[in-house]
């Protein structure tokens, strides 16, 4: 049975191949192997899967076991190969192809084969083969199941190349290019599986192209598809689509590019002015070009010139391109300029190309437009220059061009002025009949520029030009000098007159006769043969060289023209400047003194012209002095930069005359430069000491000193002068100079050194008179100095109650220079002066020593004052027991310290009982003794009063005394009864015997401590295996009865002698050490029997 189901599955193949193989070949083994490879192809395929490579697929295997009965096995082929088996019932078992055992598994429940990291080899028609123990009746599954494996792979690319191979990346722009041209590409899919359909599309509309091609390649296909496309307008805006379509993707893969197409305009359109326009409107004219790309170059024309808006400003061009939907521009552009006469019927035409165009050397397209303008009047006058005598007729000619030509009104003007046309008796047509002007008769008046003025219907129009019409008559003459103001001799200038027209028609001179003070010079110009070089020159000039005194006349001149000679102009002077003479230059007083005047006086012989009044001066060749101008001049006062020359000259607008110089001696008065000051100090030890004094004097003066009055002798051996004259100092203004300085020679003084009392004096320096002043002298006081000494207070105690103020305290000192006085009180100064005054109460806190600092410039010395601030007593009570008596003292504190006390019972009724004064013994205290038999508590009152006053009340509550009492103090110890402080040194020196004892008692523990470890550590005798503590003694530690700490390994080998002991003098201590060391001494005796081993 199994094998008729594998006959009917198609398995006769494998085994007619093998006889094939085994055995010659007959016809009989032909046609049957031919009629199974028939049986086989024909067999039709079950189902169809296809997956991507490299993914798992799993392949289904239906066995329906309720048609078919039970399963016996079931085999996999691929192709003709079997490469899975699988044989079900006890066994169970399992085979797959060696090929395939590492991707390929077979399952059951439900039955399939399933394939993992598919290839593209594994692409087949797979037969599942099933054979049943016995197979049913209704079984339909005898030719098996057969499966169609188709294996995806994706493009690993699709690419569009251009006509030269170049890659276009997804989306790129191709061009440009020019419509009619051919676009060709080529798209190619790389490396998929199955064979992809590849197609042109041009936006929704595909493409007629060739068939693509398709390369097999390792089970991969290459598919190629061109494009050659002839390029139209359609293709405007449009994108060129490479689409593939393959079961290995799932959705169309699209890749494109698209043209940057250029096209041609398809139409140009001129717009505007409809019927006329009127000169100075704004004309618009509007040119639109569609349909092209890229946007067209637009050229304007006025008849066959083109029109450039940057070589006429007043015409604007304005182009702008608007980009269509279908990539196509729409370029407008306007003409824009202010209509003239000059366009009217001219031919406006706007021209478009592009690049297409040019490249197909095809004409631009253009549009054209005919312009009427109407304009007011264009007017022209004739002839320019018209020369004519009075009395003469002339005529002034008028041309126009009109739009229109009819004239509604004609208008003459003289220099901008409406002549009055009207006036018959001179004028003659200016009307639109006749437009011409005559003048019948000309005169001076008639003399100007005439232009026309016409008007038509659109406005007005003037000439540009006019007719310049000149009627000549005779010159008047001014006469004009240059330069016009006056003439310096001393310049040597030329000064050239004028014979100005002021009135002449011509203007121009033809002759000129000069005249000085109304006689004639001269008449130009002089064409006689000697004097040839006054023939050709403009007679109006006349040249004037050297001008000097000799040229001071009034000129005139009169002029000669076609007309004939006219007046002579009235007369105009000549003025010549000249400088003065030599000055001469004298002083007063000839002798000049210091800090006086002198006056300088300069003078003049020739004063000049104009006659000088003004003079410069100079001092020490510097200068001149911008604000002397006069003939005197005062200096004062007179110091040393007047010592100097000084010069003078007059001065006019001729120039200035020849200077005066003289040296000016300048002498001094005695005057101190340096005097001695009012006093001058100086310390009484000081080892040397001098006085100085220089004196300004010129001529040379000579200086002495004298001791208060007394002249100082040169043989005196106290002193000695040292003497220099000094020159003089610009830098300061001091003349010459006698400096002297008087030495204190200290060791010929007695002691080497100066008398606090005796040596103060006043030292006088001297000098002599000179030729300009007499005798000066300067004093000082010459004054010993020596540091504060003696210094003393007024009161040495002062007593001040507290809450008072103290009396002023004066300190007094001897010194020179006089001493300054601080107050000191606890190291801060309090006061300065010597008085110490205190203006605020006194507080006992302000007692004590208050000390006087007296100090100069040399040293300072100290006094101190003592105030005793005085205030009432303050009292505290004690209770104490005095010779077995119970004793309250009373302790009072003030100042004075002395006190008087009083004792007093307070009562139940607030009243005082007095007690009297009590024991005395101090100045301070106060006892009082108790009594013992008292029944009630009881308050004491103490009150303490000293020489200031009573002190408030101090008082002490004692409780009344029971008869228990009394007996418990009879019974009181003996320590009781002591003083306080004998009690305290008698508690301190017991308690200093115990802490010796203390310390006595720790040393001797730790040394028995020591040698006890020590005595331990050398006993090698001892058994290791007793005990190593006292029966109890562990019962007896604090620790005993906690928890059993937990056992840890031991590791016998790391242990050393010094933790088996685990007593009481062990460093180290507690249940842990205490179990270790008992372990440790269990390893000690089972060492030499072996049994360490069992230790754990």
């Amino acid at each position: 049975m199994g094998n008729m189901v594998l006959r009917r599955s198609g398995k006769a193949v494998p085994k007619s191949n093998q006889l094939a193989e085994s055995s010659p070949i007959s016809l009989s083994l032909v046609l049957l192997l031919f009629f199974a490879l028939v049986d086989s192809t024909i067999a039709q395929v079950d189902t169809t899967i296809s997956q991507q490579e490299s993914q798992s697929v799993v392949l289904p295997c239906p066995v329906n076991s309720q048609k078919c009965g039970k399963l016996h096995s079931l085999n996999w082929f691929k192709g003709d190969a079997r490469i899975a088996a699988m044989l079900l019932g006890d066994s169970n078992v399992t085979s797959v192809n060696k090929e395939f055992d590492e991707r390929v598994t077979v399952e059951q429940n439900p039955y399939r084969l399933v394939i993992k990291d598919l290839k593209i080899a594994d692409e087949d028609i797979y037969l599942c083969d099933t054979t049943f123990f016995i197979p049913e009746e209704t079984c339909d599954n005898f030719n098996g199941y057969r499966i169609e494996l188709r294996v995806l792979v994706p493009p690993t690319e699709v690419v569009i190349l251009d006509a030269k191979g170049d890659r276009l990346e997804n989306g790129r722009i191709v061009g440009p290019m020019q419509e009619r041209q051919s676009l060709k590409a080529t798209c190619t899919v790389r490396n998929t599986r199955p064979q992809p359909e590849v197609s042109w599309f041009r936006g929704t509309k595909r493409l007629t192209t060739y068939s693509p091609t398709h390369d097999l390649i390792n089970g991969l296909y290459t598919s190629t598809l061109e494009l050659d496309w002839q390029l139209s307008r359609e293709d405007l805006a449009q994108d060129f689509e490479c689409r593939v379509k393959s079961a290995a993707i799932q959705n169309v893969t699209l890749t494109k590019f698209s043209v940057d197409l250029q096209v041609r305009p398809t139409s140009i359109n001129i717009n505007g002015v409809k019927h006329h326009t009127v000169q100075g409107s704004k004309v618009v004219l509007t040119c639109d070009i569609r349909g092209a790309r890229p946007a067209v170059n637009l050229t304007w024309y006025n008849t066959t010139t083109i029109i450039s808006s940057d070589e006429n400003e007043i015409t604007e061009i304005r182009t702008k391109s608007l980009e269509k939907s279908d990539g196509t521009f729409h370029t407008q552009s306007e003409l824009i300029f202010n209509a003239t006469r000059f366009e009217n019927d001219r031919v406006f035409r706007c021209e478009a190309e592009n690049i297409v165009l040019q490249i197909n050397r095809e004409k631009p397209i253009s549009s054209a437009l005919t312009l009427e303008v109407l304009y007011p009047p264009v007017v022209k006058v004739s002839p320019s220059d018209i020369i004519a005598n009075t009395s003469e007729i002339v005529l002034l000619n008028c041309e126009y061009v009109a739009n229109p030509a009819s004239l509604t009104q004609v208008e003459w003007y003289r220099n901008d002025d409406l002549v009055n046309v009207n006036d018959t008796t001179h004028y003659k047509g200016g009307n639109s009949e006749n437009v011409a002007l005559v003048i019948k008769a000309t005169n001076k008046e008639d003399i100007g520029n005439y232009s026309c003025q016409l008007s038509n219907n659109i406005g007005k129009g003037t000439s540009d030009h006019k007719i310049n019409l000149d009627v000549q008559y005779a010159p008047t003459v001014e006469i004009l000098m240059i330069p016009k103001g006056p003439v310096k001799e001393s310049d040597e200038s030329n000064v050239t007159l004028f014979c100005n027209v002021l009135d002449a028609n011509p203007s121009v001179l033809t002759k000129v006769r000069w005249y000085a003070n109304s006689t004639l010079l001269k008449e130009l110009p002089d064409c006689e043969e000697t004097r040839e070089d006054l023939c050709h020159i403009d007679p109006s000039k006349l040249l004037l060289e050297s001008i000097g005194r000799g040229f001071f006349y009034n000129y005139s001149c009169e002029g000669f023209n076609a007309a004939g000679w006219g007046p002579r102009s009235e007369e105009k002077e000549l003025l010549v400047h000249y400088e003065p003479g030599p000055a001469t230059l004298s002083h007063f007083p000839l002798v000049a003194v210091k800090k006086k005047s002198v006056t300088f006086s300069c003078s003049v012989d020739d004063p000049g012209f104009p006659e000088s009044n003004r003079f410069r001066w100079l001092r020490g060749g510097r200068g001149p002095l911008q604000d002397i101008v006069t003939k005197d001049w005062t200096v004062e006062p007179i110091d040393l930069d007047n010592r100097s020359n000084y010069s003078c000259y007059a001065y006019n607008e001729g120039g200035k005359g020849v200077m005066a110089t003289v040296s000016l001696e300048v002498h001094a008065p005695p005057f101190f430069i340096r005097n001695l000051p009012q006093y001058t100090g100086i310390l009484h030890t000081s080892p040397n000491a001098t006085l100085t004094c220089r004196i300004e004097c010129v001529p040379r003066c000579d200086i002495s000193w004298q001791k208060d009055g007394v002249p100082i002798e040169r043989n005196d051996t106290r002193y000695f002068v040292k003497e220099k004259y000094m020159d003089a100092s610009p830098a300061t203004g001091d003349f010459e100079s006698m400096l002297s300085v008087l030495h204190f020679n200290m060791p010929n003084w007695p002691d080497s050194k100066f008398n606090i009392e005796d040596d103060n004096a006043n030292y006088t320096c001297v000098s002599t008179g000179n030729t300009v002043g007499g005798s000066i002298r300067s004093r000082t006081y010459f004054g010993i100095e020596y540091a504060p000494e003696n210094t003393t207070v007024s009161e040495k105690i002062v007593y001040v109650q507290e809450g008072t103020i103290p009396g002023r305290v004066i300190c007094k000192s001897r010194a020179n220079p006089e001493p300054s006085y601080d107050w000191i009180f606890k190291n801060q100064t309090i006061a300065n002066g010597n008085a110490l005054i205190i203006n605020t109460a006194m507080t006992r806190n302000d007692n004590g020593t208050y000390t006087c600092l007296a100090y100069n410039k040399h040293g300072n010395s100290i006094a101190k004052t003592i105030i005793e601030v005085q205030f009432k007593p303050r009292c505290e009570i004690e209770r104490q027991e005095i010779d077995d008596q119970d004793t309250l003292i009373c302790i009072a504190y003030g100042n004075p310290i002395e006190a008087d006390f009083s004792w007093s019972i307070k009562t139940e009724n607030e009243t005082d009982e007095s007690l009297g004064s009590g024991k005395k013994q101090n100045s301070d205290k106060s006892y009082y003794i108790l009594q013992t038999d008292y029944a009630i508590s009881r308050t004491y009152r103490c009150v303490a009063n000293n020489t200031v006053g009573y002190g408030s009340f101090c008082e002490i509550e004692v409780a009344a005394a029971s008869s228990l009492l009394v007996w418990w103090q009879e019974q009181l110890a003996w320590w009781q009864l002591w003083e306080k402080n004998t009690l305290i040194i008698l508690v301190a020196a017991i308690l200093g015997l115990m802490l010796t004892v203390i310390i006595i008692c720790c040393i001797i523990i730790c040394i028995c401590r020591r040698r006890r470890r020590q005595d331990k550590l050398n006993d090698k005798s001892s058994s290791l295996g007793e005990p190593l503590s006292e029966p109890g003694e562990y019962e007896n530690l604090p620790f005993h009865g906690l928890q059993t700490a937990p056992n840890k390994p031991i590791n016998a080998q790391i242990f050393d002698d010094e933790f088996i002991y685990a007593d009481l003098e062990s460093q180290h201590y507690g249940p842990i050490n205490y179990k270790a060391a008992s372990l440790y001494s269990q390893i000690k005796k089972n060492k030499k029997s072996g049994a360490f081993g069992d230790i754990k």
